[in-house]
């Protein structure tokens, strides 16, 4: 117990020291007025937090719920956490019963976007009512449970001031809870009680001007396939430097724009103000700097996934033996030219990834993952030993003699994850697997993969961070995000007389439930050493590489400040144009 409580001591230490600002943006200086031009390769499906599981919902659901619309937010280049609409708070802190709280002091004054006010009753209700309901299922209760599968309970101590409470010491409580979108209880209420949560903030909720929020900006117009448009919120809370109302721009727009060739045009032609150049495109947009009036810069590893996946609980019983096959995973990794992806899709800008954990993360731990050289020779033996052979014109079949044959898959229009595709299944063909490459619109993708279960392999990727906690909504064994295998528990889909699941996966959800009980960072650390370890050893994603962030945005631009955590618009109420 000394030790839990002197850990506290020090994460109060940080958390003081982290608020040398009152808050992100009180020292800004800047012009008001205007509009910033983002990209995005698809509209969104929804504008609700609870049942977005796509970046295009959750990029525009993050302007008018995030951005200094949580309780503390985190800065991108320093990367400590500030006051947002908690201006202050008591903890993390260990109760006399043995369990942990957080009290927040709420901000007065602070309003939502409609102009009610924001108070605790608002705070309370979001993590009583919608993240921790159990008839209200979110990848945040993923996120949110402590090792024994307990959830944290809000209680509200005066209008203007919070309890959390978690019966056991939880880790991340202050990162979470802080960090959570606030909804408004006058609005969101009656779903809440009708039982028809699901249907709130649906993508009509856009035009028909019912979305409300705390951020910056306030989506007010969406025409499919062509753009989302924000206006400034009136009652945005934030004040620059000299008292002035942020945030600076008066509308942000979201473009949609078919696929990356096109949007890097549109760049180029000065249509969108930001874009996340691909490798092969770095040096030359470099180049045209001074001509384009552009700023083209790099960071160091980005904190997102690029891997292969395959369905354990597809359809066909034949292909879900294959892809249970743990040497079959082995083998496809071997054939994956890690190298040819970063010369031919990135030019160079992009490492070798075998870890589930970023580079970037000071939980990274490159001693103990097993790495896959490509390798076809050693793909073959893999394949060998899982049972498969060749027939007489190399084809390759499993034990029963079934062709190897399966569906490949991306979304359409993301020009590198179309390019990795083709190498990876030009060596499978090598191999002897007869592999169908077939890119598809994104938010079709993202259905089939979490909704219907109607696929076998997927390139894709996830955004990632520097906690590996954070990735609890993937791999605890009945989380919403656990696609390769989910539980017959959380998809219909999944034939319970057939599911597998394997000890390591026990294993994997075991670390992720017991690790946010433990305060010593260096036990965190052995415990996420092991699991990227296992996770590195039996592939359910296979990793491909990790590109270099790079940025390309007008040099007209200010106040943009690229860190480790943060791109080009993490402080977007803060950036404005010089004209």
């Amino acid at each position: 117990m000394k030790k839990l409580a002197v850990f506290l001591v020090v994460l109060a230490v940080v958390f003081s020291f982290a608020a040398q600002l009152p808050y992100i943006g009180a020292d800004a200086n800047g012009k008001p007025g205007g509009q910033f031009v983002l990209g995005t390769l698809s509209g969104p499906k929804t504008v609700n937090d609870v049942t977005a599981k796509e970046t295009s919902s959750t990029d525009v659901i993050e302007m008018f719920m995030s951005y200094g619309g949580t309780l503390i937010e985190r800065h991108g280049v320093d990367m400590k956490f500030y006051p947002a609409i908690a201006e202050s708070w008591e903890g993390p802190r260990l109760t006399a019963d043995g369990g942990m709280e957080v009290i927040w002091h709420i901000r007065k004054g602070v309003k939502f976007s409609d102009g009610q006010p924001l108070t605790a009753d608002d705070i309370v209700f979001t993590l009583n009512e919608i993240y921790t309901n159990p008839d209200i299922p979110s990848s945040m209760q993923d996120i949110l449970k402590s090792t024994n599968g307990y959830l944290p309970k809000a209680e509200k101590i005066d209008d203007y001031t919070v309890r959390m409470y978690y019966p056991e010491p939880f880790r991340l409580a202050f990162r979470y809870l802080g960090g959570m979108y606030i909804f408004p209880k006058h609005i969101a209420e009656e779903y809440v009680k009708n039982g028809n949560f699901q249907e709130f903030w649906t993508v009509d909720s856009i035009n028909k001007g019912e979305v409300v929020g705390l951020g910056p900006y306030i989506p007010v117009e969406y025409v499919p396939d062509q753009y989302i448009k924000f206006v400034k919120n009136p009652y945005y809370w934030k004040k620059d430097a000299n008292g002035n109302p942020l945030p600076y721009f008066d509308e942000v727009i979201y473009k949609i724009i078919s696929n990356q060739d096109a949007m890097r045009l549109a760049f180029e032609n000065g249509e969108i103000d930001v874009y996340g150049p691909r490798g092969t495109e770095f040096a030359e947009l470099k180049e045209k700097e001074k001509e384009l009036n552009i700023v083209v810069t790099t960071a160091g590893p980005a904190f997102g996934t690029l891997f292969i996946t395959f369905n354990w609980n597809t359809p066909d019983p034949i292909k879900r033996k294959w892809f249970r096959n743990e040497y079959f995973r082995k083998a496809v990794a071997y054939a994956i030219d890690k190298e040819s992806i970063i010369d031919t899709l990135y030019n160079g800008l992009a490492i070798p990834q075998w870890s589930p954990v970023s580079m970037s993360s000071p939980y990274y731990n490159e001693d103990v993952v097993t790495k896959y050289e490509f390798d076809l020779d050693l793909a073959r033996a893999m394949l060998e030993m899982g049972g498969f052979t060749w027939d007489e014109n190399g084809q390759l079949i499993d034990e029963n003699g079934n062709p190897v044959k399966f569906l490949l898959t991306t979304n359409a229009g993301n020009r590198v994850r179309e390019g990795a595709a083709n190498i990876i299944q030009d060596a499978l063909k090598k191999l002897g697997m007869d592999v169908t490459f077939t890119p598809i619109d994104f938010n079709t993708l993202v259905q089939k993969l979490l909704n219907t279960g109607d696929w076998e392999s997927i390139i894709i990727g996830l955004t990632g961070g520097d906690e590996p906690q954070s990735g609890a909504n993937v791999w605890k064994v009945d989380a919403g995000l656990h696609f390769w295998n989910y539980s017959p528990d959380t998809a219909e889909y999944v034939d319970k007389n057939d599911y597998y699941l394997p000890d390591w996966e026990l294993e994997i959800d075991k670390i992720f439930k017991e690790n946010v009980a433990i305060l010593d960072e260096n036990i965190v650390k052995d415990y996420f050493a092991r699991f990227q370890q296992l996770v590195s050893e039996h592939l359910p994603l296979i990793y491909t590489v990790n590109q270099l962030r790079m940025y390309a945005y007008r040099a007209n631009l200010r106040n943009v400040k690229i860190g480790p955590l943060g791109g080009t618009t993490w402080n977007i109420y803060e950036e404005w144009r010089e004209q």
